[in-house]
This record gives C-alpha cells, sequence and structure tokens, in this order.
C-alpha cells in the first residue's frame, strides 16, 4: 500500500520548443518536431486514428477491471513517455465526457 502524500506515476517535464525558440535558448525547431508536407499525405486509415500515434482505450482505462485498466495506464504512461501524445479511443462519448476535466 502506499504511504500517504506518496504519488504513484510521474510525468517527465519536457520543454516547450516554442519557449525555448523565443527565449533564444535553441536557433532552430529540432528535426524531431517537424514533418514535411510529404509527410502528410495518406496519415488515416478508414477507422479515422492515425496508425503510428499510440491509441488509449478510455472505456478500458476507466474499467473496474484492475487487469484491463492496469494494462492501458501502462500503454497511456509508454504513449506519454515516447511520443508526448495519444488518441483517445471510447466507443461511448459519455465515458470522454464523464472522465476527463
Amino acid at each position: 500500500m502506499e504511504a500517504k502524500g506518496e504519488t504513484q506515476w510521474s510525468s517527465i517535464i519536457v520543454p516547450s520548443v516554442q519557449e525555448m525558440v523565443e527565449e533564444k535558448v535553441i536557433t532552430t525547431v529540432p528535426p524531431r518536431y517537424v514533418q514535411s508536407d510529404q509527410d502528410k499525405s495518406g496519415v488515416t486509415d478508414d477507422s479515422g486514428l492515425i496508425p503510428d500515434i499510440p491509441v488509449i482505450d478510455m472505456k478500458r482505462l476507466c474499467s473496474s477491471a484492475a487487469k484491463d485498466s492496469d494494462s492501458e495506464v501502462q500503454k497511456l504512461d509508454l504513449a506519454c513517455k515516447e511520443f508526448g501524445f495519444f488518441q483517445a479511443k471510447s466507443l461511448n462519448f459519455s465515458v470522454l465526457q464523464n472522465n476527463l476535466c
């Protein structure tokens, strides 16, 4: 059991590239943040989801079944660490509406 006041999850602090450019910490945008026009073609499939971006199933994330939610929390953790963003998927919009602030 967790000690009182101890957090279970932590996040990596990522500096804003826009702020770093404005404050002249860097003079050019790092290549990993630049997408050419050619890269933008064909980024979606029939589902409307972009295949290379992690997809988090909000229904599983909010599930009372520990196995489902733990698995989805791990996917969310990896998505945030590796990509910095994710796509939220839910069969029911109220799941998103009721669980996101």
